[in-house]
């Protein structure tokens, strides 16, 4: 009776738990829906904010780009007609690049002087924006963009206004108007009501277009008199949507009764505009009723039926269960009988085990063995009678057998519960019952502590004698590798002395290099200035000359005047001396520039770190080698635009040099020396490419150590692309790659950092 009582309360307790099931199913359900539509609305918030503010920040690059440009400061700062013109094209070619409505610059009065052409929003030259809130931010000298209302068009559009600076001060406004037709399109796409309002909840752009330009929350009668009169140029009231919010719930309620899921968040490179998300709340109800009135609806009650059905079979089964269950445990006692005489017999150690690690019968040697009463083991767990590292663990001797294996043989130390400790060889092996059902496992403890003793003592001896033979050795490898590190330091020092001298030898070149061009500047200055003025005196002659001759021609001829002037040349002298003069003065150029290269690459007064162009070291390093490099090979460059980085502008002259003598040198009759340089935010690139003899692949890994040199004895110190090396990647944190192919050249890439700030403490 007890029994069907416990299976009838089991039957209502899987009721209960099948109805709270279906309880917790819809309250899962509804709450996956809400998180579904919250996840949703994340989403599209996110593609439309990386969008647009992808948009703004390539617009507002590009405004940065306008004011910087040379052509527009000077037209600010001048204002005449030239400027203009140069200014002009500019200004067309921003409008068309950036599809803007308008592209204009402004003064610092507030009126427009310079506009590009636009026949549907014309922009006047003197139209005055001195009240403009984005001229008013931008000539207080930081960047602005703004949403705004076409005065012409009437449609939204964006204002990108740029301060132009000349020498840290403002001296005008560039403004870049661009329209919203793209953002248009980005939320024609949403599943849901979408909307851009400015710091005002202006709607400037949406998927509802009698939304846009009204209000998109609750402002007062004040702040609605500065909207019209400072955000919309048409002056108009703008009026407010009647939309309803429960900010705890996120929803809004509109005016025809329908109740939405709302999100909002601020745009992230402007965060005073928001993007608002509307979601209508029936997708959620129609989610909660396919789930109450579908397939998993049905199933619950299903199930519910199935297991009142099941309960009521199984207490059937239960009862037929309990009357074999008595026959089982008389058969149980008579086999324990029988187990019990045998294992008293055995010489080992023996204990049976259940699956649930409960001890049910030991013999006599195992009680002996561990110094316990019988009464002390039966019915405790195993591993609290006789404990061992492998309990409670996956070696476990019942985990095993329960994990399929039919025999298990191990050494291990047991402690039992009076703190006897013994060495045993364990064999465990799976007991079954009348029915080849598991019912527990059979372990057999053989005593092996003689045995273990006598083997360490052997162990110990063996240990010791091998102990001295590994101190023995030890003492070998600690005399080799002092000697190997002897050998070292001596490489160390010569590689060392060598890089020593060779900067010693730069640095001596260097100062050379610098005092040979004072000393030439001096004398070349008055020469050219000599020249120059030679050659306005050679000028005034041959006007001279040229006077008399038409004054003699007016007269009979002198034969005598003629035949001297013939015989003296003068026609030839006075034509051949202003190309004489012409030719000094570009020889002389030439050794100004070659002093000035010599000067810069010498950059004595520069041996700290300072913001240098990588070009101007590139040139000035050419200047000198030029004389070894004009009779091998043709020199190409293809310089980019380079920022200024801190550097050390001495090295850099040494480690080109060393590069592009390399290349030349590898040339055998005429060549070719491609040069090419380019940045990108982080780093400063530098390809030197020769058509020379290449280096073989086996040889590359080589070619950076000290002394390495593929050349003949006395030709190289080995020391060139060593010091190149140590420039790049030590003393500038820098990189340089190698590729080359055996007969068609060789090709190193160099990358610099860019630095703008010096390092601290320089």
């Amino acid at each position: 009776m007890k029994f069907r009582l416990i299976f009838f309360a089991l039957g209502i307790l899987s009721l209960a738990a099948t109805i709270t099931g279906g309880a917790v199913y819809f309250h899962t359900v509804n709450t996956l829906a809400h998180e579904q539509v919250m996840e949703m609305a994340k989403d599209s918030i996110e593609q439309i904010d990386s969008t647009i503010s992808s948009v703004l920040k390539t617009n507002q690059k590009a405004l940065t780009v306008l004011a910087e440009m040379w052509s527009v400061q000077n037209f600010v700062t001048e204002q005449n007609p030239e400027t203009l013109a140069e200014v002009k094209p500019v200004l067309d070619d921003f409008r068309e690049a950036y599809i803007a409505t308008r592209c204009c610059l402004i003064d610092v009065n507030g009126l427009v002087i310079a506009a590009s052409a636009n026949e549907k929003n014309p922009v006047r030259i003197g139209d005055d924006y001195s009240n403009r809130p984005f001229f008013q931010k931008a000539l207080a000298g930081e960047p602005h963009t703004s949403l705004v209302q076409g005065a012409t068009s009437n449609e939204p559009a964006i204002n990108l206004s740029h301060p132009i600076f000349s020498k840290s001060k403002v001296m005008g406004v560039a403004l870049l108007t661009v329209p919203l037709a793209d953002i248009k399109k980005i939320f024609a796409n949403s599943s849901g009501i979408v909307a851009l309002t400015d710091e005002h909840n202006i709607v400037f752009s949406s998927n509802k277009q009698e939304w846009l330009l009204k209000l998109l929350g609750s402002v007062t009668a004040e702040e609605l008199i500065g909207i019209a009169e400072n955000r919309l140029l048409k002056g108009e009231m703008p009026t407010q949507i009647q939309i309803t919010f429960d900010a705890d719930e996120k929803t809004a309620h509109f005016p025809d009764g329908k109740k939405y899921f709302f999100a909002h968040a601020p745009l992230s490179s402007s965060p005073d505009w928001q993007i608002s998300y509307f979601q209508e709340h029936t997708q959620i109800d129609r989610r909660l009723y396919q789930a109450l009135f579908g397939k998993s609806g049905i199933f619950l009650v299903g199930m519910t039926i199935f297991v009142l059905g099941a309960m009521a079979y199984l207490f059937r089964q239960a009862d037929i269960f309990l009357r074999q269950r008595e026959q089982a445990e008389k058969m149980a006692k008579s086999a324990n009988l029988f187990l019990s005489q045998i294992l008293n017999l055995a010489a080992d150690g023996m204990r049976v085990v259940d699956r649930n690690f409960t001890v049910l019968q030991v013999n006599r040697t195992f009680a002996a063995m561990t110094r316990m009463e019988k009464k002390d083991i039966l019915g405790k767990k195993c591993h609290d009678v006789f404990w061992g590292p492998a309990c409670n663990t996956e070696k476990c001797t019942m985990r095993q057998i329960l994990g399929g294996k039919k025999r298990v043989e191990y050494e291990s130390v047991k402690e039992s519960s009076t703190g006897k400790i013994i060495n045993c060889w364990v064999i465990a092996v799976p007991l079954f019952d009348t029915n080849n059902t598991f019912v527990g496992i059979l372990e057999s403890y053989r005593d092996i502590t003689e045995k273990v003793e006598n083997e360490l003592a052997m162990e110990k001896a063996f240990e010791e004698a091998h102990k001295f033979a590994e101190e023995l050795a030890a003492s070998n490898d600690q005399l080799h590798q002092q000697q190997q590190e002897l050998a070292l330091a001596h490489d160390n020092l010569k590689q060392s002395q060598a890089q020593i001298l060779q900067q010693e030898k730069m640095a001596s070149v260097g100062q050379l290099a610098a005092g040979v061009a004072h000393e030439i500047n001096n004398p070349m200055g008055f020469i050219s200035s000599n020249l120059s003025s030679l050659a306005k005196y050679l000028e005034r002659l041959t006007e001279f000359i040229r006077t008399l001759e038409e004054k003699l021609l007016q007269g009979p001829p002198d034969e005598d005047l003629a035949a001297l002037r013939k015989k003296l040349k003068i026609d030839y002298i006075m034509e051949d001396a202003q190309h004489l003069v012409t030719e000094s003065l570009d020889g002389a150029d030439r050794v100004k520039k070659i002093v000035q290269g010599l000067k810069n690459f010498s950059r004595v007064d520069q041996a700290e770190q300072l913001a240098s162009d990588i070009n101007e070291c590139l040139d000035s390093t050419l200047n000198i080698i030029w004389n070894e490099l004009k009779y091998k090979c043709e020199v190409k460059k293809e310089y980019g635009d380079l920022p200024p980085t801190i550097c050390f502008p001495q090295q850099l002259n040494q480690m080109f040099m060393n590069l592009l003598v390399n290349a030349a040198q590898s040339i055998e009759t005429k060549g070719e020396i491609r040069i090419k340089t380019w940045a990108d935010q982080d780093w400063i690139y530098t390809r030197i490419s020769d058509t020379g003899c290449g280096i073989p692949p086996d040889k590359i890994s080589h070619i950076f150590e000290p002394f390495y040199t593929s050349k003949e004895v006395g030709k190289g110190t080995g020391l060139g692309l060593s010091i190149v090396y140590d420039i790049v990647v030590k003393n500038h944190k820098g990189d340089i790659e190698v590729e080359s192919e055996v007969g068609k050249g060789t090709t190193f890439t160099i990358k610099i950092p860019v630095i703008t700030a010096p390092p601290p403490g320089q």
